[in-house]
């Protein structure tokens, strides 16, 4: 028999049942993204497989047209298959791939079979009462010190063998301003924060252009969120939704810790910039405001998570805003 969760563009059951060699299996939806599905497969005897489709974006929320964006967020199979190899060939453990393919509906459909992890995400940790508990810091850190001391002498995707004649803060900046202006568009309290927040994006933007571009960029997860962090039954930490890794402004993903992991003394470096760091986490801010209003005007108004973070994140942009006066 089969099961399903998600109406959305599946992968046939024959297919499957071909591909795994099951006589039967149960199939729910347990991500709906913006470009790829991922589907847990439990079999009859309760093995576990990770089922991924990559398509088109279709949720009809607004779409970005910044000049480069690829070098700053790649996805698809391409990465996904590419990144995987790379990231354990580092030591870094992510989902073993099981099998890959394509398949035609209306259009071509890339997939992929992984392994199930055998743990826990970090988000799940959590969300029962573990963070006084947190005894991972230091393994944490190994592991992601194992991205970063991989480097390479341009910015993007591993894939990406072209440089880009913008910096990383630009390229930002930039995305920034094009999200500001969409969340603006659908949102009357961001449009009247709209001045303040573009002052402080300007202010930024003009210290870096007195900079020398760096010497080599360290390869980051860029998106380290606690639902892609698995703490796994033997001890070790696991990483997934690995397509938008990059070589990158350390700085980027330093945000992202500071603003996502409070309980968390992440190992900087001695020399770091806290102007890029205080500038990447106005960006990632201006992009979850971005994603959390377009998402509650196009998709739905009464989430409450994008509710909670769309006012959230307008707190935060209005204190930093009023600290820059």
């Amino acid at each position: 028999m089969i099961t399903k969760s998600m109406n959305l563009c599946e992968l046939p059951y024959h297919i499957i049942q071909a591909d795994l060699n099951l006589s039967q299996f149960t199939l729910v939806g347990i991500v709906n993204g913006i470009s790829k599905k991922v589907y847990l497969v439990t079999d009859g005897n309760n093995h576990k497989t990770i089922l991924y489709i990559w398509q088109k974006p279709f949720l009809g929320l607004t779409e970005a047209h910044t000049d480069g964006l690829h070098y700053l967020y790649a996805e698809g199979f391409e990465y996904f298959y590419h990144n995987t190899r790379l990231l354990t060939d580092l030591g870094i453990r992510v989902p073993r791939i099981i099998k890959t393919g394509h398949f035609f509906a209306e259009e071509a459909f890339d997939y992929a079979y992984a392994e199930c992890f055998d743990g826990v995400s970090l988000q799940e940790y959590l969300q029962h009462g573990n963070i006084a508990e947190i005894e991972f810091t230091d393994t944490l850190n190994a592991e992601l010190n194992k991205f970063y001391t991989c480097s390479r002498d341009y910015y993007g995707s591993p894939l990406l063998t072209n440089r880009y004649a913008k910096s990383c803060q630009r390229l930002c900046y930039e995305h920034a301003v094009e999200e500001l202006e969409i969340a603006c568009s659908l949102d009357s309290t961001v449009k009247g924060m709209k001045h303040s927040v573009l002052q402080q994006l300007d202010d930024y933007i003009t210290i870096f252009a007195c900079q020398l571009k760096p010497v080599s960029y360290a390869l980051i997860h860029g998106e380290p969120t606690p639902p892609h962090v698995w703490l796994l039954t033997d001890g070790t930490i696991g990483f997934i939704d690995i397509e938008g890794i990059k070589f990158f402004d350390i700085e980027f993903e330093y945000a992202l810790l500071d603003m996502l992991y409070t309980f968390l003394s992440t190992s900087k470096p001695k020399r770091y910039d806290r102007n890029k760091l205080l500038f990447y986490k106005l960006y990632h801010q201006i992009c979850w405001l971005s994603v959390s209003v377009d998402y509650l005007r196009n998709i739905d108004a009464s989430n409450k998570f994008f509710t909670k973070l769309r006012r959230t994140v307008i707190r935060e942009l209005y204190e930093g805003g009023r600290g820059c006066n």
